[in-house]
């Protein structure tokens, strides 16, 4: 099969150029591998590419959408119209520590929304700061994990957090917002609580984490990895697709209604672990929203109990 030619057009904005991508399939930016295409599309590792991408599509008067690392999201068949842009780092790009200060005994530390989270996980640990060390192992980058309250092992992001630096798409500037205002809770923020397209972009991150002792973090941190590795599948998934019930777990119950292994098309619930849903190559949005109704509705009539998707559904289906 011969490979897929993108599309681009270089354009001025501001004086500057900007590679933007034409009618790109969205399933290449995304962990599940689906996805329509996005009208254009924008890579941007920097906030200066960031800006100028988000300056052209006022420009040409688009709707403008921003994803992070694609986990968490299930972009439906139809695609995204306007502008898409992918705010992550770039392949091979090595992140680094920004500076940080300290506050009663506590270091708070700034990181931008591109870095990678089980980067951030593993980092943190070996740096002796406490945390994050749940975060090792997890898909995804950090503005994502801040929009979602990202979390495993009994953390999330929320936790550490003291404060993100967002730009407001709408009036083009920089604002802070506090974690009282983000208001994190499981598995949501009033970040995602917004209707797409959203119109803040997390450019940053400041954490407060704790001093440790640095081989008792590594080894947790690699632990954490480890779990993961042997516990989750890997493969085309978004991670957990619902969010657990108070007092029981989203898997045991999918798992205990005989549904691990039961497959829509090319989609299946994972014999690994049933809260996790795996493209088999070339499933489609409709296959998995399919497979995720039909899975909350025999949990439903099991136990009497309906699961909320943690998954991020946007786009349009196809026409």
């Amino acid at each position: 099969m011969p490979a897929r030619v993108e599309r681009a057009t270089v354009v001025t904005v501001e004086g500057r150029p900007l590679r933007v991508l034409e009618s790109e399939p969205l399933g290449r930016y995304t962990t599940f591998r689906i996805g329509g295409p996005a009208d254009f599309l924008v890579r941007a590792s920097d906030r200066e590419t960031l800006e100028l991408a988000l300056a052209w599509g006022e420009r040409e008067g688009l709707p403008v959408t921003v994803i992070g690392g694609g986990s968490n999201l299930l972009v439906c068949d139809g695609g995204i119209r306007g502008l898409v842009v992918a705010f992550r780092t770039g392949g091979g790009e090595q992140q680094d520590v920004l500076p940080f200060e300290c506050e009663d005994g506590a270091i708070l530390m700034a990181f931008p929304a591109t870095a990678p989270l089980s980067w951030i996980g593993h980092r943190t640990s070996e740096l002796g700061l406490a945390g994050m060390e749940w975060a090792a192992g997890l898909p995804g980058v950090l503005g994502g994990a801040v929009v979602n309250n990202a979390g495993a092992h009994g953390g999330d992001v929320g936790s550490a957090l003291v404060d993100v630096e967002l730009y407001d798409l709408r009036r083009r500037t920089l604002v802070r917002w506090t974690r009282e205002q983000l208001a994190p809770q499981y598995r949501l923020t009033s970040l995602k609580a917004l209707p797409q397209p959203r119109g803040y972009v997390v450019l940053q991150a400041r954490l407060r984490l704790q001093p440790g002792d640095p081989a008792k973090l590594r080894a947790i941190a690699e632990a954490n990895a480890r779990w993961r590795r042997e516990h989750q599948p890997t493969g085309p998934c978004a991670g957990s697709v619902f969010k657990n019930p108070p007092g029981t777990f989203a898997g045991y119950l999918i798992e205990q209604a005989g549904l691990k292994g039961f497959q829509v098309g090319r989609m299946r619930v994972s014999e690994r672990h049933a809260n996790f849903f795996l493209n088999l190559g070339g499933a489609t949005a409709e296959e998995a929203l399919t497979l995720l109704e039909e899975v909350r509705r025999r949990v439903a009539e099991r136990f009497g109990i309906v699961l909320e998707p943690e998954i991020e559904v946007i786009g349009e289906p196809k026409g």
